[in-house]
């Protein structure tokens, strides 16, 4: 049935009102402080809690750098590893979970990336309703509440750099990522994207300046006590393939096309190669595009690809671009969300044997996935993969486009 015009305008009419702040706004912020507050206060989390908690009480014991000596799992920069101990003390005084600790101020990290969302869509009438979805989002929740990593920090370090970039401003936005190099080295990933951006390379100089000499200070007092150790252990950490006791593998596009096992080891061979020749082309392609929207699908590009084209991975590394889903678009963000939100939500449901996340983190335990599962996996790797494609081919025809305009 075609729709009436009188329709029309009601439906408009309702819509304008998340063109500003109003009751759907508070409650959408009641809504997701109670998610994160259930997530931190009455959930385990996954074993990365139980990880990190470890890391904390041994650095405590035995100092930060006989702890990288010790414990090859060990990959966090130095000043990620003080949080770890500074959380577990905090636990033995207190009282309180370390995982109440621990992830509490990421969940806070959230509101953050929501704001400079806010900001950087601030000539979109639309601004209030990016700030809820990002705040609202299931994905982030999870990650910054409930699953226990540092791996939300990524997206805020990320949105507040691309600010910067946007307000032409070089050494700011080079010191942000190197303060997110403190944390959780990924920021890197978005590096390129946001070097480009810039128009001149005088700026983007300054830009890789004042990232590298900022994030050297975060290392400094122990990369000169042990250089190579700090190196192999942070540096040397390039991710790897996740796979069940019945060889489940979580991720990667390999297993997704049910590649055979020597397709699968020739691809993890080259896997550095694989994602980063597609990363740095889209960067290379969209250069020059420095204002926030733009900047910030190119970044966001940057992540997908590499999300759909390694098997090195895990679940909580989704949260390092969540935030940037909607700078390409309200559709595509929806559809990702939703597919990938049933994915992570379906498996940690599973390992934990509850709807609510109740139960301990049981990885071994829950070996077998239902079909459904292994369905959603398959959809999460492949549109990931689609967007960031999506993303590379337009930036190619764009730049095609612009070279016959200037010949």
């Amino acid at each position: 049935m075609a729709r009436r015009p009188a329709d029309a305008v009601l439906s408009a009419g309702r819509l304008a009102a998340f063109e500003r702040p109003g009751p759907w706004l508070w409650l959408a912020l009641a809504a997701g402080a109670l998610l994160r507050l259930y997530f931190i206060g009455f959930t385990e989390g996954s074993f990365d809690v139980w990880i990190k908690l470890h890391h904390g009480t041994r650095i405590r014991e035995l100092g930060l750098i006989e702890y990288y000596r010790s414990a090859e799992v060990m990959n966090h920069p130095p000043l990620a590893g003080g949080y770890f101990a500074a959380c577990a003390w905090l636990a033995s005084q207190t009282g309180v979970a370390f995982g109440t600790w621990f992830r509490l101020p990421f969940a806070l990290l959230d509101l953050g990336s929501a704001a400079l969302m806010l900001q950087a869509f601030r000539g979109s009438p639309w601004r209030y309703a990016v700030f809820a979805a990002c705040w609202l989002n299931p994905l982030a929740a999870l990650f910054s509440s409930y699953h226990g990593n540092t791996d939300s920090s990524v997206a805020f370090f990320v949105l507040l750099s691309l600010l910067a970039v946007a307000q032409r401003r070089p050494l700011a936005a080079g010191a942000v990522l190197g303060l997110g190099l403190w944390i959780k080295l990924p920021v890197l990933v978005a590096a390129p994207a946001l070097c480009l951006a810039l128009p001149g390379w005088r700026e983007r100089g300054r830009l890789v300046v004042a990232a590298g000499a900022v994030g050297l200070v975060g290392f400094l007092p122990w990369l000169v006590q042990e250089p190579a150790l700090l190196v192999d252990r942070i540096l040397g950490y390039g991710g790897s393939p996740v796979v069940t006791p019945r060889g489940i593998a979580i991720w990667g596009l390999a297993h997704t096309l049910r590649l055979p096992e020597a397709a699968v080891a020739a691809l993890e061979s080259i896997n550095i190669l694989l994602v980063w020749t597609p990363i740095l082309l889209l960067a290379w392609l969209r250069r020059g595009r420095f204002q926030a929207p733009e900047v910030g699908a190119t970044v966001c590009g940057c992540f997908l690809l590499l999300y759909g084209l390694t098997s090195f991975w895990a679940w909580q590394y989704l949260a390092w671009s969540i935030p940037l889903w909607l700078f390409v678009g309200w559709r595509l963000t929806a559809a990702a969300t939703l597919v990938v939100s049933a994915y992570v939500y379906g498996v940690y449901a599973l390992f934990t044997g509850s709807a609510a996340l109740q139960g301990r983190w049981d990885f071994a335990g829950h070996a077998s996935w239902p079909p459904l599962l292994t369905l959603l996996r398959d959809a999460s790797v492949l549109l990931c993969l689609a967007m960031g494609l999506y993303l590379l081919v337009l930036a190619a025809r764009d730049a095609r486009d612009r070279g016959r305009e200037v010949a």
